[in-house]
């Protein structure tokens, strides 16, 4: 199992601590396991500790059994068991079923979900239309009555906004918060298909693990080859009421670009959320970068500089002098799903863009440079 052993840093519940051990990823941040050791003083059962969405104390505790429930010591924020009498993860999220899939390729483990019509993956479609997992989707996100006669061994939500959070019956549902979409790395996004994994068994986990080195490995191979001596300057976002707004320094797009051997402008905006900027210092900006990234939605022919311009005339104000956009159109690639769980390809993707090269993917790149 690709985890490791690390001493708390603090000890809130005195000589409590002293029963276990932490398990953390490699990469991501937002979560951790917990080794508990039985009345022998052998680790034999864990359990799973999510984080808030600050990333500074855990927020839920995942228990697979009641077993592991009632043994531990020192429970830390909400606590969930796992339905062990129901099979399959249902999901929220669009990424938690590329997150499943990319280890389990026929999606034996997904329960189903809301927001299906998103889905791009083909496989989900065929597990939706053959029954194999339910739509789950209702008013305003999930059917209740769907939920009771299907329930999943979990729920796995976002927790910003969560859609049951208040709901009187939302006791009786396992739910498990995925947090994947706050992590500053791209690689620690990918790892939380090891949460997924685990949620369902230790084979699962297994299995999980080799399917993150692989990513892992390739992703530092491709990091490696991508460093530059003079690392092009790009920026990223767009205008909104009078302000530019893009992703801070410390965000997932920051931390990609970096790895392929670009400067991201911002990268001095400290934080993971979005920064907002002066349109006056957006178009200085703007014109001395080298190129500029965006994440859209375009439906029907291929969108060009002339179309994007037309959209909202600021953005003449801040195109590049060297007229270079490229763009992630998640009508043509699943940006939010595939995507982030392959972080290795989208790497791939970005520096072969860059380097006016093409790439040996086997599928359709997701950035592109927009004609004019």
């Amino acid at each position: 199992m690709v985890v490791g052993c690390q001493v708390p840093a603090e000890n809130p519940n005195g000589s409590c601590d002293l029963a276990f051990k932490y398990l953390s990823p490699e990469v991501a941040q937002g979560f951790r396991w917990k080794k508990l050791s039985d009345p022998e003083g052998r680790e034999v059962l864990s359990c799973l500790e999510v984080f808030n969405v600050a990333f500074e104390e855990v927020a839920t505790t995942i228990y697979r059994d009641s077993v592991a429930f009632h043994s531990d010591p020192c429970p830390k924020g909400e606590r969930v068991v796992l339905n062990a009498a129901s099979r399959g993860i249902a999901t929220l999220s669009t990424t938690h079923v590329a997150l499943l899939e990319a280890w389990d390729d026929s999606l034996d483990h997904w329960a189903g979900g809301a927001f299906v019509d998103y889905i791009q993956s083909g496989q989900a479609k065929v597990c939706l239309m053959k029954g194999e997992a339910v739509d789950y989707r209702g008013t305003p996100e999930w059917d209740l009555e769907m939920l009771v006669s299907h329930p999943p061994s979990a729920l796995c939500i976002y927790p910003f906004g969560n859609p049951i959070n208040d709901a009187t019956w939302s006791a009786t549902i396992p739910i498990v918060p995925i947090l994947e979409y706050l992590e500053p790395h791209p690689l620690g996004r990918a790892e939380w298909m090891k949460v997924f994994g685990w949620l369902v068994d230790d084979v699962s986990l297994l299995q999980a693990n080799l399917a993150f080195d692989e990513v892992a490995r390739r992703y530092e191979s491709i990091r490696l080859v991508a460093k530059r001596q003079e690392p092009l300057q790009v920026f990223t976002g767009s205008v909104e009421q009078g302000e530019w707004h893009a992703p801070g320094g410390e965000s997932f797009i920051a931390s990609l670009l970096e790895d392929a051997g670009l400067s991201y402008v911002f990268q001095d905006r400290l934080g993971r959320e979005n920064v907002r900027i002066p349109l006056e210092e957006m178009i200085e900006i703007g014109r001395k970068a080298d190129a500029w990234g965006l994440v859209l939605h375009h439906s029907g022919s291929e969108l060009t500089i002339s179309e994007l311009l037309q959209k909202d005339d600021r953005n003449r104000l801040v195109l590049p002098d060297s007229r270079r956009v490229f763009v992630a159109n998640t009508s043509q690639c699943d940006y939010f799903g595939w995507w982030v769980a392959r972080p290795d390809v989208m790497l791939e993707n970005l520096t072969c863009l860059f380097e006016g090269s093409s790439c040996s993917m086997d599928m359709e790149p997701c950035f592109k440079w927009l004609a004019e």
